[in-house]
């Protein structure tokens, strides 16, 4: 797998953001027509004022927010694909879960997209019960309703 030199800096600088929570830094870095698809979110976020929507909901979530790369599993001509971990402390608001206070450690899948040298977008996977639980959240599955044939 080789992933070339420009794309490598771009990405770990876009990382380095995230963690910084440096949003000039971010978008800098990203296409004009960028967007984040987080998987457990119903529509993706487009463009630069979504994308920055995403990230300030993140980081008001978890003001402490820091990711990582953990290795590099695929790369070609249009995108890279990583394994991350992300962690922070639960402060505020996040994907409908009131704060908690507890830290969390959460696994993630990243494709990194790219239009010639710049990000164009991510689209982000993570397990969502792994926050609940970690934060102790109670989830509350509604009971079947019977049919009216009956």
């Amino acid at each position: 797998m080789r992933i070339p030199k420009k794309r490598l800096a771009v990405l770990q600088e876009h990382i380095k953001a995230e963690s910084t929570h440096d949003m000039n830094s971010l978008l800098d870095g990203m296409t004009s027509d960028c967007f984040n698809d987080v998987a457990c979110v119903p529509k993706p976020f487009v463009g630069p004022k979504k994308v920055a929507e995403r990230y300030r909901k993140h980081w008001a979530g978890f003001p402490d927010f820091k990711v990582r790369v953990k290795r590099f599993l695929a790369a070609d001509e249009k995108c890279i694909v990583t394994e991350n971990e992300w962690s922070g402390t639960h402060q505020g608001a996040y994907l409908g879960l009131r704060a908690s206070g507890k830290r969390v450690r959460v696994r993630a899948l990243v494709v990194w997209h790219f239009k010639g040298n710049k990000l164009w977008g991510e689209t982000v996977f993570f397990d969502l019960g792994s926050i609940q639980k970690q934060i102790g959240a109670k989830v509350v599955v509604p009971a079947a309703r019977r049919s009216r044939s009956d």
